[in-house]
């Protein structure tokens, strides 16, 4: 089997993986509302970064061009988890 095969089943195994940790994380009983969402957002993060790395073939880019890539993407994530906490802070006052 060819590396870049090899490479994309892992991905593709890890992606599976993480998607089956998003479907637990729902079913846990007695979670609260933020760490649900958070554990959620933050898989979701992580599934794309890996499509962004592998598929998209970024992890063999020069660094400017990964950034130029991955600093846009971070920003929703930022403002996400602001407003997460904010939404957090406004319903325990």
């Amino acid at each position: 089997m060819k590396i870049a095969t090899r490479n994309y089943i892992v991905v593709f195994l890890l992606l599976t993986v993480l998607t089956l940790a998003e479907v637990g994380v729902v079913h846990v009983p007695g979670i609260g509302r933020a760490l649900l969402i958070s554990a959620l957002v933050l898989m979701a993060l992580a599934k794309a970064g890996l499509v962004l790395m592998s598929y998209m073939h970024l992890s063999h880019e020069t660094r400017a061009l990964k950034l130029t890539v991955l600093i846009p993407f971070a920003f929703p994530a930022i403002y996400a988890f602001v407003l997460i906490a904010e939404a957090s802070w406004r319903f325990l006052r």
